[in-house]
């Protein structure tokens, strides 16, 4: 087993505020791994090819902010001809990933936008700012949204199962205290069918298995949480070198990747044996936020909060 942890080359993402080097803080491959969104300070939300690397295409279309970024998520649809990006101006927007025109625009949000899931089974996209989770069911025009029906507000995490039966949503937002649980939603009618956690509970990132038999969730300290979504029974608990996951995700084969500080760790989650790590040079005040492998795991894209984009590939190259 070869896993992507030899640096390959850095991306190069255009000019920002006041003309210096724009940052990154979202990316998203599309699902034959040819294409790489990353979206961030800049205006436009840029696609390159991963393997040049080479940029293809910059989508102009969210109002630019004075704040901390623009495109706060990205996510493409499973056939990879929809490309959803989210802003900090409260609006979503769906670009046809081919040729880049604007389709549409969702809005209606009472905030920034902060995370974005398309289910693999159907067409619904779940949208979420920073208080609340909406369905748009994209089948028809105007895209008809539902508002998930949430035991709290504050969203951390978005995650579908991969036959679309449910969407794990990870609350809390931004607090550090108390219990907030996991919701698993129905995707149609947005109603809560069951919810994990307990005690002093808070997942800050969701992944699901590509065979949908596993949950991932990074929690608040040093762990990540797997469970068995047949009865939602715990699996086990996976130890996390230092800080939290931020962000997970899952190769083709099973490993699950997570942000962690300053490197991607990856593990066996069948074991929990920590298989490999990828450190991410060191930016002042940023942590690896951001992780996402190829489908045929030869690549990893990795990026810091609101600074360099980085891939990775397996030592025998491309």
């Amino acid at each position: 087993m070869e896993l992507p942890t030899a640096f390959r080359h850095e991306l190069k993402i255009g000019t920002g505020l006041r003309a210096r080097p724009a940052r990154a803080a979202t990316l998203a491959l599309s699902p034959d791994g040819r294409l790489l969104a990353v979206g961030g300070e800049s205006p436009t939300v840029d696609l390159w090819d991963p393997y040049e690397p080479k940029l293809l295409a910059q989508l102009a279309g969210h109002r630019p902010t004075k704040l901390v970024g623009t495109v706060q998520c990205l996510a493409f649809s499973p056939d990879g001809q929809l490309l959803a990006s989210g802003g900090r101006d409260g609006t979503v927007r769906l670009w046809r990933a081919n040729d880049g025109q604007c389709l549409d625009v969702l809005s209606g949000f009472s905030g920034p936008l902060a995370q974005l899931a398309f289910s693999q089974t159907a067409p619904i996209l779940a949208a979420a700012d920073e208080q609340s989770v909406r369905l748009f069911d994209l089948s028809v025009s105007p895209a008809r949204p539902v508002t998930a029906h949430l035991p709290e507000p504050g969203v951390n995490a978005l995650a579908f199962h991969p036959n679309g039966s449910v969407l794990a949503v990870a609350l809390g937002g931004r607090e550090r205290k108390g219990t907030h649980r996991i919701a698993l939603i129905e995707p149609v009618g947005g109603q809560p069918v069951y919810a994990l956690g307990e005690g002093d509970f808070l997942a800050r990132s969701l992944a699901f298995s590509p065979d949908g038999g596993m949950l991932a969730a990074g929690m608040r300290g040093d762990e990540v949480r797997l469970w068995d979504p047949n009865g939602w029974q715990p699996i086990r608990s996976l130890k996390v070198p230092s800080y939290s996951a931020f962000a997970l995700a899952f190769t083709a084969g099973g490993i699950l990747g997570g942000a962690t500080g300053d490197r991607v760790c990856m593990w066996d989650p069948a074991t929990g044996e920590l298989v490999a790590s990828a450190k991410v040079p060191y930016v002042k005040n940023s942590s690896v936020a951001n992780v996402v492998f190829s489908p045929d795991a030869r690549l990893m894209v990795t990026c810091r909060t609101f600074a360099q984009v980085r891939v990775y590939g397996t030592s025998s190259g491309s």
